[in-house]
């Protein structure tokens, strides 16, 4: 297991980053390669040709929403020497393994994904603190890089993000931040649509939290995420399901307040298509068109790591970044915990792993970040300050 941070900045336009980026990982992103054509062999029945040809049935899509993506994954093809077509379905991981094929395959195994995420927005000190642990399969301890971008326009940004994908969480010199939660719903079957991961880059180059609202607003979005965007002193946290603008419940954070979302949808479903004025927790969500969600089922864990990190915060006696990264420390429930560790009884494949830990200080653009689990490996510090400023 590797916790050394590969660390890429990527300058220019966008074959221009996609290239460096590409030579840069190499290693990493045939890593990855190599580990989803097992993962999509398991999960989703696919080989690794029926899952570039899935693939590729969203280049019109995206073609006709961010051309400039599909220019970006070609440059990561070639600095890597692979196709592009493996490329592009590396990125579309999520809209795969929520196909309609693997959700046959999962009712009828009981096979299961690994959990993803625990992510929280605490602005009830002086300033906000934000961060999340992303939990997935063990061997992305060894593909996962820091990717820092120096576009030719548009804000700079960082992203902690699997190798060879466009991007996952992070932050900007415009001063958004982004957390991010994998969700799955009835409807999440891999139809064409703006992939996930996609989505996120799009959320990072925005200019403000109201641009990336903007932003998930007018797509067509392929799969079910939880988006938490945060700045200008204020959070604002999405659920979506695959669709448009009404398929969308909002969340204000306000100062004072505090969030922290997991791997289940948290809204009424009343609420979608318009800002929630409260926080109640309703997880079995079934609403009037029959979009249940998945996650409780898929991911069981979820809705302990949440009502654990609740409890936690609410024992915080002031946020901080020390505070937050014990709460992601967590090892109630173990091994799946807010920390999670591999269960050795389960298939090497259906073990979660905590790969990534990260807590932020938006206003201060700094990013505490550990490769690995965060009980055990020591936070190390990226100050983003002089590098944003320079945008």
């Amino acid at each position: 297991m590797s916790t050394a941070p590969l660390v890429i900045r990527a300058h220019g336009g966008p074959r221009e980053r996609g290239r460096y980026y590409g030579v840069a990982a190499r290693e990493r992103i045939l890593l990855s390669l190599e580990n989803y054509e097992r993962v999509y062999a398991k999960f989703a029945g696919f080989t690794w040709a029926q899952a570039t040809a899935l693939a590729e049935d969203f280049v019109p899509v995206i073609a006709a929403w961010r051309p400039e993506y599909l220019e970006e994954m070609e440059g990561i093809a070639l600095g890597a020497g692979v196709a592009f077509e493996d490329v592009l379905a590396l990125n579309l991981r999520t809209e795969i393994l929520f196909s309609g094929k693997a959700q046959a395959i999962a009712e009828a195994t009981g096979v299961r994904t690994p959990a993803e995420c625990t992510a929280f927005c605490d602005l009830r000190g002086p300033e906000p603190v934000v961060g999340q642990n992303w939990d997935w399969i063990p061997f992305s301890h060894d593909t996962v890089v820091v990717l820092e971008a120096v576009p030719d326009r548009g804000p700079r940004w960082v992203s902690v993000v699997e190798a060879g994908l466009l991007a996952k969480f992070g932050m900007n010199s415009s001063g958004v931040t982004l957390l991010t939660n994998a969700l799955v719903t009835s409807h999440d079957v891999g139809a064409p649509g703006i992939p996930y991961h996609l989505m996120l880059r799009a959320l990072l180059e925005s200019e403000s939290v109201g641009a990336a609202e903007e932003v998930l607003r007018s797509a067509e979005r392929a799969s079910s995420a939880n988006y938490l965007l945060v700045g200008e002193g204020r959070g604002v946290d999405a659920e979506t399901r695959p669709g448009g603008a009404g398929d969308i419940a909002w969340q204000r954070v306000e100062r004072g307040g505090h969030l922290i979302h997991c791997n289940h949808f948290t809204s009424d479903p009343a609420e979608f298509g318009s800002f929630a004025t409260d926080t109640a927790d309703v997880t079995d969500v079934t609403d009037v068109t029959a979009v249940t969600d998945h996650g409780p089922r898929v991911m069981p864990d979820t809705l302990y790591r949440r009502e654990r990190a609740l409890a936690l915060a609410e024992l915080m006696p002031s946020p901080s970044v020390a505070g937050w990264h014990e709460v992601l420390s967590d090892h109630g429930n173990f091994p799946d915990a807010i920390c999670c560790h591999p269960d050795e009884k389960q298939h090497e494949l259906e073990q979660g792993s905590t790969v990534a830990s990260v807590v932020m200080e938006p206003e201060r653009r700094m990013m505490h970040l550990v490769l690995g689990h965060p009980c055990a490996v020591p936070r190390e510090t990226y100050d983003y300050a002089e590098f944003f400023a320079a945008a």
